[in-house]
């Protein structure tokens, strides 16, 4: 089992995201993570992460993609949430449909797993034919496949 699909497990993959705006997104995917066992804290991850989106500072692959990213002692574990968007959801700093976003938290400690998975998905992302085949993935199974074929 790789790295990437320990963090990510198929229940954390939201392939049909009711949101229509980046903050209503983002709190639709945090809320995958309430019940991970790897979250000693989830308001303060939740916390953390909305400050974080504030800043606007994650944004990787302009209407595509949302990367909200930090490190904190509210998790235990490098951990991963997804959701997508097929009709996509309005990005609040450009006014643009985003399709993915991606939340990612792990302790200080884990530094260099952290930046593994993070350059993964940036790169994944600039892959057009990756990212199209993240956007058409039929199954949580099938989308984490896609992440993992691309992260090799």
């Amino acid at each position: 089992m790789s790295l990437l699909s320990t963090a990510l497990p198929s229940q954390e993959i939201l392939l049909n995201l009711r949101a229509t705006d980046h903050r209503d997104a983002l709190e639709e995917v945090l809320s995958t993570l309430r019940s991970d066992h790897r979250v000693k804290d989830w308001e303060k991850l939740r916390t953390t992460l909305l400050a974080n989106a504030e800043k606007d500072t994650f944004k990787e692959c302009p209407g595509t993609l949302f990367l909200h990213h930090g490190r904190t002692e509210s998790v235990t574990d490098l951990v991963l949430a997804v959701g997508r968007s097929t009709s996509g959801f309005t990005s609040a700093s450009e006014g643009k449909k985003t399709h993915l976003l991606f939340v990612a938290a792990i302790p200080e400690e884990m530094n260099n797993e952290y930046l593994r998975i993070l350059g993964a998905i940036s790169r994944i992302c600039h892959e057009e034919a990756t990212l199209e085949s993240l956007l058409r993935a039929e199954s949580s199974t099938d989308f984490l496949a896609t992440l993992e074929k691309g992260c090799r």
